[in-house]
């Protein structure tokens, strides 16, 4: 049970400074089981603590420095009126209270997305540019909501498309901040008593524009050529990205044992979504055939020309160097290869299901990505297999 706590005079200056300095606070009672201290000391200005009674104990915390020599800010150096509020309202004691960083909580997070995600890299390299030096100091209970909104739009740049490209990579970034914050909330071992701060900051709206790049067989083969007239290793990648409709990353750790040709298929054991096995077209077979002909499991299946993987972002030189060759416009990107595949499937009447397992999508996303493709294809769909009663001339 709460013991009565003894009055001491520490609402001025002038009172506190009568006192004799002591390493135990002065307490006064300012509610039931709670008590505002002052510890007095020797020399400069004394501190502020709580005692509150909590589970059978006291529980104490430091709540500021007193304003005996500088002036009071609110914050850090309290007036009495100011401590009694901070020593009063709801909020935890010092030893439930987090003493967690940003760069703490985002490293522990990417370890744990590194066990399970192949873009576990890429997500680090871009807290370690824009969240651990600006965010990676502060406490994780102590981020506020116009902090965040700061930091947020001091990534955007230029004007125009630039603009909007900034605005998604900002946001981008968003989502690796939050998912690292949610993390630390989300452990209870972290003691952290909110997540409004983070939670209420909202992303840029309409600035992740879909792909609009996709292009015929006929462009894809003319691009292939090109690519094939200064690196034919390239235009081996740019080849078996249309003909499987795989994303970059998951093209480039492509072994040699990932490729079953009795059974058709490509098995991706690290993609964005986890592993999936993709069903070839006897075209896809014969390339694949000829790439993976007479070497070792363990090699990768579409190397540069010095054998070692591709970068990250390497085929970007290579690809709009191949595009300017071929006429395709400069807009059009790797992914371009991914996106015509998607639609050259969807004109073709492939089953949305078996494209979704094979490109590693949601049948959700696939619908909102390629909504024109499936417009403009519907009405024949429709003609082609829907019931009919009788033989329209």
């Amino acid at each position: 049970m709460a013991r009565p706590t003894a009055e001491y005079p520490t609402t001025t200056k002038t009172s506190r400074a009568r006192l004799a300095p002591r390493r135990k606070p002065y307490y006064r009672g300012v509610g039931p089981g709670k008590a505002l201290g002052y510890i007095r000391v020797a020399s400069g200005p004394g501190k502020w603590t709580a005692r509150e009674w909590i589970g059978g104990k006291y529980q104490e915390r430091v709540i500021g420095a007193a304003d005996d020599i500088g002036r009071a800010d609110g914050r850090d150096v309290l007036t009495f009126e100011q401590a009694l509020r901070k020593a009063t309202s709801p909020g935890l004691p010092a030893s439930m209270r987090s003493g967690l960083t940003v760069a703490v909580a985002v490293d522990a997070y990417l370890e744990h997305l590194a066990a399970r995600s192949a873009h576990a890299g890429e997500a680090r390299q871009r807290a370690d540019k824009h969240i651990v030096p600006a965010l990676g100091g502060y406490r994780v209970d102590r981020l506020t909501k116009t902090q965040l909104e700061v930091w947020l739009g001091g990534m955007v740049r230029g004007e125009g498309d630039e603009r909007r490209r900034s605005q998604d990579s900002a946001n981008r970034v968003l989502t690796i901040l939050k998912a690292a914050l949610n993390a630390a909330f989300e452990d209870d071992a972290n003691n952290i008593p909110s997540d409004a701060a983070w939670r209420r900051v909202k992303p840029f709206k309409g600035v992740g524009a879909a792909r609009a790049d996709h292009f015929d067989a006929k462009a894809v083969r003319l691009l292939i050529a090109k690519a094939a007239t200064f690196d034919q290793s390239f235009a081996n990648l740019l080849e078996a990205a249309f003909l499987t409709g795989a994303r970059l990353g998951e093209l480039v750790g492509l072994q040699v044992r990932d490729f079953d040709p009795a059974r058709s298929t490509l098995v991706i054991r690290r993609g964005k979504t986890g592993a999936r096995i993709v069903s070839l077209t006897a075209e896809s077979v014969r390339f694949f055939v000829r790439l993976a002909a007479s070497r070792p499991r363990e090699a990768l299946l579409l190397p540069r020309a010095d054998g070692e993987s591709w970068g990250k972002s390497e085929q970007h030189r290579p690809f709009k160097r191949a595009a300017e060759l071929a006429g395709l416009p400069a807009s059009a990107s790797f992914y371009s290869l991914r996106h015509s595949h998607a639609s050259r499937a969807i004109e073709a009447g492939q089953p949305l299901s078996l494209l979704c397992e094979n490109l590693g999508t949601s049948l959700g996303m696939l619908q909102k990505q390629y909504a024109h493709v499936l417009a403009a294809t519907r009405q024949e769909f429709v003609e082609r297999t829907a019931p009919k009663l009788r033989r329209v001339k």
